[in-house]
């Protein structure tokens, strides 16, 4: 600090009663201030001799001072000039005689740390006072620029998906992801939402359908009222028209004796939201069509028609089509409920965000156990490159395993789970055979030899000519690549 910003430091607190107060009061409010620093801080005075070492210079350094043969609560008074090692003492002793700061410098202290220092020359009315040193582990700042990094990372996600869906209605833009084939989804979906269309969500299991399903209900005119969930696979088939459309007291052994209303009636003014509705038994098939084709039903064991109002989402992962062709689904149950197909991509052609969802879920697992972890780079590759079988669901709990599993605030490649590693070592045995010059040459020479054939109709001594090979090489090769 110069002559001039000393000067004009101190006019800033000219009257003010925090600077108006006792010398010691403002040196024991200094001192204090430097406690609380997470830096470790010492000062010496232009001997050498320690006048201060604050409570995280202690903590970081015991072991050192331990090991040089200096008691940490006797450091006071101690001379740096009389330690045996003089390596990190000499950048003090060059501040102290030259008088001028020492920024930003590199020591190693001790074995396990290193660390960078900035060394202050300390002045009392112009004369060598002594020196300030601020210390500052490497490690440390190794971990707040992996900090920045990731947020700066998240932020950058965070902004492409916020411009991408900046049209869409709130519930859209809450679904983490802004790849193209999943955004043409989305706004279709929005699109839909206003309207009392039925929907159908197809895709493989695990790519979000229920996420969507919400986004739709919360979207539309009926986000006041309940959204119902049906899993039709986990219900019996014996108890399914009951579960679905409730009972009167007395239909059957064991029923409520106040009767029970099913999902229908409780979706009404809402969604119901029908998942797994390939797994409907042709027999229930028959009775949901007449429930949607009459918008009423009656319960098991009743005579009362209850009128229904509600908006209809199915969700499946099966090809319904191949299942009309195969007669275990019906055509017309399928015109009624497919009034607007939505298919979700999996998330192998959506690898795009399969870093943010990641993300997501680390973030998830943080906010409820504690913790701010990151992803190593090789992890977030190796994420990427994956094909993902059971997509975001086990995008999902692969994160999980890798939280539990890791023990640092980073996360690598170390927990990964094994199924992720041994796909990345196929995946360059796999490229490696697709380089191989001899196969590839033989393909060219087989596909080349077969497109000649097909171009000749199977006359083999126009072939010939055209390959301009010999008739001999030329039954080799038929021979070789299994073409006659």
């Amino acid at each position: 600090m110069n002559q001039d910003n000393h000067l004009e430091f101190s006019c800033c607190f000219e009257g003010s009663p925090l600077w108006n107060q006792p010398q010691e009061h403002i040196t024991a409010m200094f001192l204090d201030t430097l406690d609380a620093l997470e830096e470790p801080i010492l000062i010496v005075d232009k001997d050498t001799r320690v006048v201060y070492a604050n409570s995280s210079y202690l903590r970081t350094f015991s072991d050192n001072l331990i090991a040089a043969g200096i008691d940490p609560a006797g450091i006071t008074d101690y001379k740096l000039t009389d330690l045996k090692e003089q390596r990190d003492v000499l950048p003090i002793l060059d501040v102290l005689k030259k008088q001028r700061p020492k920024l930003k410098y590199y020591s190693l202290c001790g074995d396990a740390m290193t660390s960078f220092s900035d060394i202050i020359p300390l002045k009392i009315d112009g004369e060598l006072a002594g020196a300030m040193i601020i210390n500052r582990d490497t490690a440390q700042i190794a971990q707040m620029s992996h900090e920045m990094n990731r947020y700066r990372s998240l932020a950058e996600e965070l902004r492409r998906e916020l411009n991408a869906k900046s049209q869409l209605p709130m519930p859209f833009r809450s679904i983490i992801g802004s790849s193209s084939s999943l955004l043409s989804v989305l706004y279709t979906a929005a699109q839909v939402a206003v309207r009392n269309a039925a929907v159908c969500l197809t895709g493989e299991s695990g790519t979000g359908k229920e996420v969507l399903a919400k986004a739709i209900h919360y979207s539309s005119g009926y986000s006041e009222g309940p959204l119902i969930k049906v899993n039709c696979a986990a219900i019996p088939e014996t108890l399914l028209e009951s579960e679905l459309f409730g009972y009167e007291k007395g239909a059957f052994t064991g029923a409520k004796s106040t009767g029970n209303p099913g999902k229908f009636e409780l979706a009404n003014n809402g969604t119901l939201f029908l998942d797994e509705i390939g797994e409907m038994p042709m027999s229930m098939q028959v009775k949901l069509l007449r429930a949607l084709q009459e918008w009423e039903i009656t319960r098991v064991g009743g005579t009362k028609t209850i009128k229904l109002n509600f908006r209809l989402i199915t969700a499946t992962n099966r090809d319904l089509e191949a299942m009309i062709e195969e007669g275990t689904f019906r055509e017309d149950l399928f015109y009624r409920i497919s009034v607007i197909p939505l298919n979700l991509p999996p998330l192998r052609e959506r690898r795009g965000d399969i870093s943010a969802l990641a993300n997501h879920f680390l973030s998830q697992l943080d906010e409820r156990y504690g913790g701010n972890r990151s992803f190593s780079s090789e992890v977030i590759e190796l994420l990427n490159n994956y094909a993902w079988p059971g997509n975001i669901r086990e995008l999902k709990n692969c994160v999980e395993r890798m939280a539990v599993l890791s023990s640092g605030d980073i996360i690598t490649a170390e927990s990964i789970p094994p199924q992720i590693a041994s796909a990345r070592s196929r995946r360059s045995r796999k490229v490696i055979e697709n380089y191989r010059l001899q196969d590839i040459m033989e393909k060219t020479e087989r596909d080349t030899i077969q497109a000649v054939l097909s171009l000749t109709r199977g006359n083999k001594s126009r072939a010939i000519d055209i390959l301009g090979i010999s008739k001999r090489n030329f039954y080799m090769k038929l021979d070789k690549y299994h073409l006659r």
